[in-house]
């Protein structure tokens, strides 16, 4: 009867981690808001939903004008940008799904896309 006792104890305590495991995943995983995702391209949603909240995404971000990327390149830390492109209206940053988000739902953001192409640290 010692050995049934152990053994449920086990059993139960490995239940109970496995549980509190699923659980944690489970709230820290990012789901895209569906107002926004007609900004976000597939690769990033894909990437976002994969991972989670604190995960950082590398990003290229499309605006209206340049005016209007400096406007949202304001509203995140400064770190997180890497590039400019004023010619183009947009910039290369290294984001959060929260700060996605954030921006995707600013009227200057036209398109944010997971950043492809490698870049060569």
């Amino acid at each position: 009867m010692n050995k049934s006792r152990k053994y449920i104890l086990v059993v139960s305590a490995v239940s109970l981690l496995v549980l509190s495991g699923l659980i944690l995943w489970s709230v820290t995983r990012a789901s895209v808001p569906d107002d926004v995702k007609h900004k976000l391209g597939s690769d990033l949603i894909e990437r976002i939903q994969a991972g989670t909240l604190a995960t950082i995404h590398d990003c290229i971000v499309a605006c209206i004008s340049i005016d209007d990327a400096y406007t949202v390149i304001d509203t995140l830390p400064s770190d997180s940008v890497e590039q400019v492109w004023e010619v183009l209206g947009g910039f290369h940053a290294f984001l959060t799904a929260e700060q996605i988000f954030r921006i995707a739902s600013m009227d200057e953001v036209v398109r944010i896309d997971y950043n492809a192409v490698g870049t060569g640290f």
